[in-house]
Parts: structure tokens; C-alpha cells; sequence
């Protein structure tokens, strides 16, 4: 069994790192906070020489800001820094004066620009006017997005959409809105989205791991820049282990602004055949305006911004290969009407709109107070589902966002104070018809609402932070403190709507199978955590090109102690306790973090930079959530053999097997990761840079799930050697345990126990090139390879029951690959402008990415060890029929020399596609611009893939061979490693209009 790291072993490795790299590599980090930044020029002259004694004024708003004189390198910084939008005026005696303008100082970056000024005799009466050409660093490996960066091919509104440019984090690619599917190998609920220094709400479904998250709220209209990173070096950062994603809002400048925009698309216009089918009218429009301006001269300015926009999005037939409905009907009888839309294709909508809206407003000249708020109110109907093969018909979304945060900045030449109030709302409301989901279990096919279908959410935050910088000589010293309440209520019941599984149809109704449903479950319980954590570091200057950084910050967060109620059958019966809630231990708050930046040369044109650091996670709310529903109120109902359908409801005559629990072990933790990365920035020429990043990430106490209601030793084995947990029963192409003989304790379904012994490893490298020209072609290309291996079974499953291994502890069958492991990830966009006041703007977008990995098993359903899941048991190698490994080759997979397949040894195919857009300007001042954008002019077929190499032989019999050990017949399945269901983005032609300004 491969050795998993320990959070001990990562410690000691950090605790040595950080020494290493504080004594003996004497570098420079920029530590920034979640809403100051740094912004340093550099002034050459025409030869590239240093221009010493120039003076640099910074302005905002058309006011003077403040004033630094160049040092001997022809440096001026301006640190610590609000973010922000500023103008950079560089002046001396005999130079023409030059001013850089719409310069972006990014919350936790530091930015850097060249300015150029050259030799010119008096008099001198103009001053010129630079694009600027910056680079931004301090915010991690990740890409910063501004300016057209951050606005260009938005798809969609939200701020979600521009992560699409990024390679650290992945996104979805099945028609699903979100900001991060996944980041360092771990579900999107793992990563944090700030917004001028507030944590906001990622919520969308908790019940399904592999949901993206969404952000409707904020509208990039209303974001100036938005950066990522895998590893938050600031103390002020807190911690996870996914990825740190941070937006700051636009504010209003000296002048009024008012730019409305609209766009119109249809399926008619763009629609690929494969997607629309039935030729389904899906047109959508998107409106909406920014309007900006002061308020009290130079002292106040507001910033506005609102849209709506109504989408309708069609989608493929719902079987990508197998029946074509007719199957289904017949079984149906009279009722086939009841589940005709899940036999056709169905339109997808989105209906909402977002307001947002900031208030700026300096109080003299050191002190700076900002109030921003927004809304977001939508609904979505026929939402694509997750890992289901069903097409979400039936289903609705209605949700609903609400953010408002106020920060006083006061600052001096050396110091600034920080305070900042955040209160947030979001809520999410998922309905659906009561259908329950059914799949044909030799075809796959499957209709019907999603096991995770239903749902109420609601989760409100009240935030309190407030930090100090102080500059004294060298050292740049910061501290400060953060205090969260937050609420949460979720109540959710998989397969509430119960679950069929054929393995035959009958032309004369209903077939025979199996049927779960899960019943009742009360009332959702209302969450209570209250988090607190304070911080100090040192920033070192050692010289003009080696700063250290050192930091240390300290974590707590107190859980609700009589949330969970005792199960007293389950508690006599197996001697567990059922009411444990995790505490916190004294050594999951300390979070030591450590770096270097080397400027070689000090004229920031090679910048090499390293991180490490021990980062406290937080207990994932949505599983406190599940144990405190599952305390024995939820009954679990069974039927096997002869079965009608579709009667909605709970099944008449089903046995009620008994409540299904979920329960914390004894020592769990909250999870806490290492990370480390190294990044080199070179800059090749003016306005191209080159950026190389390496890090490693290991995640340690992530949470996995056993099922202590299992037999205490397997009733039998297969032929290939995994322990069955059941007596099993065959119907047709499915294969299931009978009621009640997988079970350990009588009167009791699953009893799943939530333990701290999940581990993650994640190993990346990016290279990255940006080139940002006034003119000419403009180019921004990034490339991460990335590694991820871990013991989670089943993260993208929303049944709880996939989650467990199916072989005993200690097979070591777990360790393997992630299955959110994707290797290679491009995103590349260029744009041509062919002069600096051209009308006209061409751009493209291309995007790459690996397929997920998964692992060769049997349909959905088919439980050949018994354990009571029927998504976790893998193929079997030993006694399969012949030409198995040509079939698993032909696929792509691996098929190693055990007698069972490796956990994700194989890979769905890669993704790619290509967006284009057009943009040309009409007349001066205030333009009148018209935009063409095509999305996924080419792109790849995605969608669930068919993971059954093997199918249950309906020919065929269960038998016991030779060695007294289980045999169940299969056959080949032909459709391996192909389409069972159709999703992707459509392919889309917008047409649009918009005022500029």
C-alpha cells in the first residue's frame, strides 16, 4: 500500500522550508492584504538609464495623490496602497513630462510598470500620454484579470464566467455556470471567493460535491480586477485548501458615465444540430447599464450597475445511444405521459437580474470610506443535474444573493489602518416534479428528477476585520484580526423522490429491479460557527532586490456543541456514539507561513519568488448538515423483484429497512494543508512577460466516510478476490444485494461515519506568456500541468453511498488518482487592434483541458460486492470474458496487473473550443459600439461518459464456482468509454450593443 503523507510529516517539512527560506535566501515578497496593494514605476530614459530625482505623482480622480522621488534605480513606491484605478505623472528637468493612465492596483499584488520619459530642451507645453504596460505580482501563479482581460467573451454576466481565461482553477465544461469546478484536485467548496476584502457565499447545491460555484451576484460590469491563487501568503488571507479567488469593485470618477449595453442570441442563429434536436426556440437577451459619477466633487463618488438577463439554452437528446424512449413508455402504460419530457430534449432557462452599486467617499486627504451592496434575484428551470444521465426536466432553481460590506481606510506615508464590516445572504430553493429517477440497466438510460433533486438552503455570514500596516526602515510590519458568525440551514434527503433500477422493462408495465427511497428527515437544524483569528508578520527590505517575509496566523472555529441528537438503537446495538461533535484541536489554529522575492538585478525585469506555508481549513458545514438530518428521523424503504412504476410517492408494499445515519468518529479534525510553490516572472521586452510557476499542495483530516453497518466479514468473495458484503439477487442486467443481508445490526440501513482520514497531494506547474500591446496583436497564453492523487472515492457522486470503498480498510485501492485529477489545462486569447484609435477589435479565445479520469466498472446500479452501492465497484480482470483488455485499451485505460481495475485508470476524452468576437466603435466621445461574439465555434462533444465495461449478461445465471466463490455472468459492453448523455456548451452567435464612454 503506497505511503499517505501525514499532516506531522508535512509540518516538520514546513517548519524546516520556512527557515530555510527566512535564513538563508534573503528575497523579497510583497505581503499584501485583501484590499491594499503596491504599486512601484521605474523611470528610464530613452537608453534604458535610470532617471534619478524624477518625481512621480500619483493621482486618482484627477487629484494628487502623493509624491515620491526616485531613488538612484529610478524607483518610486507607493506602499501600502488602497486598489484602485490611478494616473502616474513622472517629471524632471529636461524631460518631457509623461503621464500613464487607468493604472489597476489589485488587493493583495504588487503592481510594477517601466515609464519611459526622454530628453527634450525647453520650452516644454505637452505632456505625454503612455498606455501602461504592467505587471502584477504577489497574488500567486494565477493570471490577474483587468480591463478588457476581465470583460472580454463573457458568455455569461457574473464575474464566475472570467475564471474561463484562467488555468488554476478548472471550470466547468458541461453548460454549468460556475467559478471554480475544482481547484489543487479538491471540489469547488474548498476554494474562497473575496470580494473587497469580504468572504462571500459559494451556494449553490451542498447535496452534489461536484456542482461548480456560482457568483450571479457580481457582474463583471461592476469588477475592476479579479485575481486567483492556490496559496494566500498575506496572514490576513484565511485559510484553504483550494484556491483563493479576489475581486475588487469599480468606483466612480470625476466625471458622469452612463453606458446601457444590450445583446440578443438564439439557438436559430448559432445552434449545433446535435444540441437542438427537436430545432427547440431558444433565444436570449441580456440588458442592462453601468452609470458612475461624483457625488460632492473630488471627495465622493458613486458607481452603479445593474442587468437582467433571460437565457434559454437547448439541450441534446437525453440518450446519446440506447432506447429511444419507446422502452420506457410501454413500461409507463397509461401514466406515459408522466415522464414524456424526460424522453425528449428540454430547454434550459435562466431568469434573473443583479444590481450592485458602490459609494466612495474621502474624509481629507488620510482617510478613504467605502459602502458597497448588491443583489442578485434568479430562477432556473430544467438546471442541468450532476453526475445523473437524466436531463433535469422538471426540476427548478430559485435563488436569491445579498452582499453588503463598508471599509475605512486611513493611511499615512508609512502606515494604514484597515476596517472593514461584510454582511451576506444567500439562499437556494430547489423544487422538483417527484419523479423518481430510473435507469434501464442495460442500456443506461435514465429518466426522471435527480437523487440530490430537492433541497432548501440558506446560509448568512456577519464579518468583522481590521489590520494595520507600519513601515519602519526595512521592515514593513502588519497584524491584525478577523471575527465571522456564521448561519447555516440546510436540509436536504437524497433519493427523496426514490430510485428505481431495471434490469428488465416490461411492454406491459413497471419491469423488475430494485427500488430505495428515502423518507422523512424533519426539519433542517439551524448552524451556528463562530470563527476568530488574529495575525502578525514581518515584511524585510534586506536591500534593493531581497525582501523576506515571515508571518504567522492563528485560527479558531467553535461548532455548535448540542447540534447532533444520539441514535439510542444504533448506540446499544454497536456501542458507537452517534452525537459526537469534532472539536478543535490547539494545533489545527497555528499557521506559520514563510517566503522570499529576489528582483535580480533590482530592475524588475527577472523576479524570482518562493511560498510556503501551513494553512488551517474549516469544517465543512454540509456535512455537519447531513449528520445532524440523519440522526435516525430518515427510513429507508427497499423493494426488490416485480415492481410498478411510475407511481410517485413511496412505493406500496416496500419493506421499511430502517433510518439511515451519518455520524463523526471519534477523532475527527478540520482539515489543514501544506503548500509550497516557486514562480520566476521575466520580462521580455515591453509589454510581454514571461511567468513560471512550480507548487505543491497537501491536504490532510479531509473527511471521508465508512460504513460501520456493514457485515463484520464479507458473506463470500469473487473470482477476482473483493469481499461481498451481501447475498446477492440478479434481475435481468442487475445484480443487488437482497434486503437486509449486507447489514451488520438489524433495523438499520447505512450508518455512515465521517472520519479525518482523507489525504490529498497535488503537484502543478504553469507557464504563462502575456503580451499587452496599445497595437498590433496582443496575446495572453497560460499552460498548467497538474498532478493530484488522494483516498476519496466518489467526490462527484451526491449519493452518500458511493463515497465508501468498496473493498475493507487497508486495501490500499483507494490511493490512486483523483477524480478530479485533470493533467493539462490551456487557455489561450489573442486580440488584434490594428492602431491605438482603431474602430475595430478582433479577438479569440482558445481552451484545453484533460478529461476526467474514471474507473472501468459496471453500470449505474449493478452491486456485484453488496455493500449497498451500486456507483463504486470497479471492473473485474480476473475471470472476465476474453477481449476485456483490448476493450480497456481501445479506451485508453490502464489495466495494470491486479485482479481488480485501478481506481481511475482511465480518462474521458480531452475538451476544447474556440470562442471569436468582433467589436467596432462608431463615432467619438461617447461610441456607440457593436459586438459580434461567437462561443464554441468549435468545441468538443462533452457529456456523461458510459464507464461500464462490462454489463450483467441477462442470459446468464449467478453461480458459485469451484473454489466456492461468486461468479456473476457478464458480457462486453461495446458503448465503453462513449456518450450515455449529451451535455456541453451550445455552440452561440450574440449580437450586441453598447455606449462607451
Amino acid at each position: 500500500m503506497p505511503r499517505i503523507p501525514t499532516l506531522a510529516t508535512q509540518s516538520l517539512a514546513a517548519c524546516i522550508l520556512w527557515v530555510a527560506l527566512t535564513v538563508a535566501l534573503p528575497a523579497t515578497v510583497h505581503a499584501q492584504s485583501l484590499t491594499s496593494g503596491s504599486l512601484k514605476a521605474v523611470v528610464l530614459d530613452e537608453s534604458g538609464t535610470p532617471v534619478r530625482g524624477a518625481l512621480v505623482t500619483l493621482e486618482r480622480a484627477g487629484v494628487a495623490f502623493r509624491t515620491v522621488e526616485a531613488d538612484r534605480a529610478g524607483r518610486a513606491t507607493f506602499d501600502p496602497l488602497p486598489p484602485g484605478s490611478y494616473d502616474l505623472l513622472a517629471e524632471q528637468l529636461g524631460f518631457r513630462p509623461v503621464r500613464v493612465s487607468a493604472v489597476q492596483v489589485l488587493p493583495g499584488s504588487a503592481t510594477e510598470l517601466t515609464i519611459r520619459i526622454s530628453r527634450q530642451p525647453p520650452p516644454i507645453s505637452t505632456v505625454e500620454v503612455q498606455v501602461p504596460q504592467v505587471t502584477y505580482r504577489g497574488a500567486g501563479s494565477g493570471r490577474v484579470l483587468a480591463g478588457d482581460a476581465l470583460t472580454r467573451f463573457g458568455r455569461e454576466l457574473a464575474i464566475s464566467d472570467a475564471s474561463r481565461h484562467l488555468t488554476i482553477v478548472d471550470v466547468p465544461r458541461d453548460g454549468r455556470s460556475g467559478m471554480v469546478a475544482s481547484a489543487n484536485g479538491l471540489g469547488a467548496r474548498y476554494s474562497t471567493l473575496f470580494v473587497d476584502g469580504t468572504e462571500q457565499t459559494l451556494l449553490r447545491h451542498p447535496g452534489r460535491p461536484g456542482d461548480p460555484a456560482s457568483t450571479p451576484l457580481f457582474a463583471r460590469e461592476g469588477i475592476t480586477a479579479l485575481s486567483a491563487s492556490a496559496f494566500g501568503r498575506d496572514g490576513e488571507w484565511r485559510g484553504t485548501p483550494g484556491a483563493v479567488i479576489a475581486a475588487q469593485s469599480a468606483r466612480g470618477g470625476s466625471q458622469f458615465a452612463f453606458s446601457p449595453w444590450a445583446t440578443y442570441s438564439g439557438a436559430t442563429l448559432g445552434g449545433r444540430a446535435a444540441d437542438n434536436p427537436a430545432d427547440s426556440s431558444a433565444s436570449s437577451m441580456q440588458v442592462g447599464a453601468t452609470v458612475s459619477g461624483p457625488l460632492k466633487g473630488d471627495t465622493a463618488g458613486y458607481f452603479l450597475t445593474f442587468n437582467y438577463q433571460k437565457l434559454a439554452t437547448p439541450s441534446a437528446s437525453p440518450f446519446a445511444h440506447g432506447v429511444d424512449g419507446s422502452a420506457f413508455s410501454a413500461a409507463a402504460g397509461a401514466r406515459a405521459n408522466e415522464i414524456a419530457r424526460w424522453l425528449s430534449p428540454t430547454v434550459r432557462t435562466w431568469d434573473g437580474f443583479s444590481g450592485q452599486g458602490r459609494i466612495d467617499y474621502q474624509l481629507g486627504r488620510r482617510t478613504e470610506v467605502a459602502l458597497r451592496g448588491g443583489l442578485a434575484n434568479w430562477s432556473e428551470d430544467n438546471p442541468i443535474p450532476g453526475i445523473e444521465a437524466t436531463n433535469g426536466a422538471g426540476d427548478r432553481l430559485d435563488a436569491r444573493d445579498f452582499s453588503l460590506s463598508a471599509a475605512m481606510t486611513t493611511y499615512g506615508n508609512d502606515w494604514m489602518s484597515e476596517s472593514r464590516v461584510g454582511l451576506r445572504n444567500s439562499s437556494r430553493d430547489w423544487t422538483g416534479t417527484g419523479m423518481p429517477l430510473s435507469t434501464a440497466l442495460l442500456t443506461g438510460s435514465t429518466i426522471g428528477s435527480p437523487f440530490t433533486g430537492a433541497g432548501k438552503f440558506d446560509e448568512s455570514a456577519f464579518e468583522l476585520v481590521q489590520s494595520v500596516t507600519y513601515r519602519s526602515g526595512n521592515h514593513t510590519i502588519k497584524g491584525g484580526f478577523s471575527a465571522q458568525r456564521r448561519t447555516a440551514t440546510y436540509g436536504w434527503v437524497p433519493g427523496t423522490f426514490g430510485r428505481y433500477l431495471f434490469g428488465t422493462l416490461s411492454a406491459t408495465g413497471g419491469g423488475t429491479g430494485s427500488y430505495q427511497q428515502a423518507v422523512g428527515g424533519g426539519s433542517p437544524r439551524d448552524i451556528g460557527v463562530t470563527e476568530a483569528g488574529g495575525f502578525i508578520q514581518d515584511s524585510w527590505q534586506l536591500s534593493a532586490a531581497l525582501e523576506l517575509f515571515a508571518g504567522v496566523r492563528l485560527e479558531s472555529q467553535r461548532l455548535p456543541r448540542n447540534l447532533l441528537t444520539a441514535n439510542t438503537a444504533w448506540g446499544l446495538a454497536s456501542g458507537f456514539a452517534s452525537n459526537l461533535v469534532p472539536l478543535e484541536a490547539k494545533g489545527d489554529r497555528f499557521a506559520p507561513r514563510g517566503g522570499f522575492t529576489w528582483d535580480v538585478g533590482t530592475a524588475g525585469k527577472t523576479t524570482v519568488r518562493g511560498s510556503v506555508g501551513l494553512i488551517p481549513g474549516r469544517y465543512d458545514l454540509s456535512a455537519l448538515a447531513e449528520a445532524a438530518q440523519y440522526d435516525g428521523s430518515v427510513v429507508v424503504h427497499r423493494a426488490e423483484g416485480v415492481l410498478g412504476w411510475p407511481a410517485p410517492g413511496t412505493l406500496n408494499g416496500a419493506t421499511v429497512v430502517g433510518p439511515s445515519l451519518t455520524f463523526f468518529g471519534a477523532e475527527v479534525r478540520k482539515p489543514r494543508s501544506f503548500e509550497g510553490e516557486f514562480t520566476l516572472t521575466q520580462r521580455l521586452g515591453v509589454g510581454t512577460r514571461l511567468t513560471v510557476a512550480a507548487g505543491y499542495r497537501h491536504g490532510d483530516y479531509l473527511l471521508r466516510r465508512d460504513d460501520l453497518n456493514r457485515p463484520a466479514a464479507p458473506l463470500s468473495t469473487a473470482p477476482d478476490g473483493r469481499p461481498v458484503w451481501g447475498a446477492l439477487a440478479q434481475y435481468g442486467s442487475l445484480v443487488v444485494p437482497t434486503i437486509g443481508s449486507n447489514r451488520r445490526f438489524a433495523g438499520i440501513d447505512a450508518a455512515y461515519a465521517l472520519t479525518s482520514s482523507g489525504y490529498s497531494d497535488s503537484y502543478d506547474a504553469t507557464i504563462a506568456v502575456d503580451r499587452q500591446v496599445t497595437s498590433g496583436l496582443g496575446l495572453a497564453v497560460a499552460y498548467t500541468w497538474s498532478q493530484t492523487e488522494d483516498n476519496l472515492v466518489g467526490q462527484l457522486s451526491g449519493d452518500p453511498a458511493d463515497r465508501v470503498s468498496p473493498f475493507a480498510p487497508g486495501s490500499g485501492w483507494d490511493v490512486a488518482t483523483s477524480d478530479l485529477d485533470i493533467p493539462h489545462r490551456l487557455a489561450a486569447t489573442m486580440t488584434l487592434r490594428p492602431a491605438p484609435e482603431s474602430p475595430l477589435t478582433l479577438a479569440a479565445r482558445f481552451r484545453f483541458r484533460s478529461g476526467l479520469p474514471f474507473t472501468p466498472g459496471y453500470r449505474y446500479g449493478v452491486d456485484i460486492n453488496g455493500d449497498g452501492s451500486g456507483g463504486n465497484d470497479p471492473v473485474a480482470i480476473t475471470g472476465a470474458p476474453s477481449g476485456l483488455a483490448a476493450l480497456l485499451a481501445r479506451a485508453g485505460c490502464a489495466t495494470g496487473s491486479g485482479g481488480t481495475a485501478a481506481r481511475n485508470s482511465c480518462r474521458e476524452d480531452a475538451v476544447s473550443s474556440l470562442d471569436l468576437s468582433a467589436a467596432i466603435a462608431i463615432g467619438g466621445g461617447r461610441r456607440l459600439a457593436i459586438t459580434l461574439d461567437a462561443f464554441n465555434v468549435v468545441a468538443t462533444a462533452t457529456g456523461i461518459v458510459d464507464r461500464a465495461a462490462l454489463l450483467v449478461d441477462p442470459a446468464g445465471a449467478l453461480s458459485t464456482n469451484a473454489a466456492g466463490r461468486t461468479v456473476i455472468p457478464v458480457m462486453l459492453n461495446d458503448n465503453f468509454g462513449t456518450l450515455l448523455s449529451r451535455r456541453g456548451e451550445p455552440r452561440t452567435l450574440r449580437i450586441g450593443l453598447r455606449v462607451e464612454n
